[in-house]
């Protein structure tokens, strides 16, 4: 299986937790919290398939995201986030497709979306680090999703960056 179909199949299987989870996930158009500040973990076969959406870009929007690399450098935003929206949208990595979710990690634990610290997802049904709904059930996580898949080495993508 290629990754795009690969990324196929994930995305049907995202949309159906995302429509089961719906009323506590507040992602909108123009919600950008989640794309402004962290590490951005995606593995070297996912950096590709992002540079592959880099490459469709204009210039100028390519100016733009290596203006951002810059300032990523010294700790901000996602590079590719232009005006509050994701500009390789499609090409985005697992960590970005799954933002939002609340889900069950493989030792037990329930990985739930910072944002919802910040009064934004699962507000509703989240307390003193905990959730009160049942999780997914299944480990999004981008190593245990790629399990079966030759992804490659995972790094943050600042150190992809700076190779």
């Amino acid at each position: 299986m290629n990754y795009t179909d690969f990324l196929s199949d994930l995305d049907e299987r995202l949309k159906k937790y995302f429509t089961l989870h719906k009323e506590f996930i507040n992602c909108k158009l123009g919600c950008s919290f989640c794309c402004e500040s962290g590490d951005y973990p995606l593995s070297a076969v996912e950096l590709e398939y992002l540079m592959q959406g880099f490459i469709k870009l204009s210039d100028k929007d390519k100016i733009i995201v290596q203006n951002n690399i810059n300032e990523m450098k010294k700790g901000g935003a996602c590079p590719f986030l232009i005006d509050k929206k994701c500009s390789v949208y499609s090409n985005r990595p697992i960590i970005c497709r799954v933002h939002g979710l609340a889900y069950l990690c493989k030792d037990g634990t329930v990985k739930v979306p910072y944002c919802a610290k910040e009064g934004k997802n699962y507000t509703k049904v989240y307390a003193d680090g905990e959730i009160t709904i049942n999780p997914i059930k299944e480990n999004l996580d981008t190593q245990n999703i790629l399990k079966d898949f030759d992804f490659g080495e995972i790094r943050n993508l600042i150190d992809w960056i700076n190779l």
